[in-house]
């Protein structure tokens, strides 16, 4: 039998007649399989929780895709409402009629 397959008791060979032959692996094999069952069972659990928050942020349901569009149209309509705010402070500043605007240029 291939060492990686045999259980304790393979390598725990008794002595003949005696009477303590492979005490407790009975015992042992049960507490390593549990063991092995909790922590596979946890990879999967934390694999699964993974790939859900995964799935959630690069593909949201459409009423949370609508509600992420929303809130970056007013986060936008916010900040050019903050620059037309500067903008018109800074030109406040009367001008004769025959003047243009200080960017004029840049349209």
């Amino acid at each position: 039998m291939p060492p990686f397959l045999a259980s304790p008791d393979f390598f725990q060979q008794a002595q003949a007649g005696s009477q303590f032959a492979k005490p407790h692996t009975a015992a042992m094999d049960m507490f390593v399989m549990i063991n092995l069952a909790f922590l596979m069972f946890m990879l999967a659990f934390f694999a699964c929780w993974a790939w859900l928050i995964w799935r959630r942020t690069t593909q949201p349901e459409p009423h949370v895709k609508l509600l992420m569009e929303l809130e970056d149209e007013l986060a936008q309509e916010q900040k050019n409402a903050a620059l037309r705010d500067l903008h018109s402070e800074s030109t406040s500043e009367p001008r004769a009629s025959w003047e243009r605007e200080a960017d004029w240029w840049r349209k």
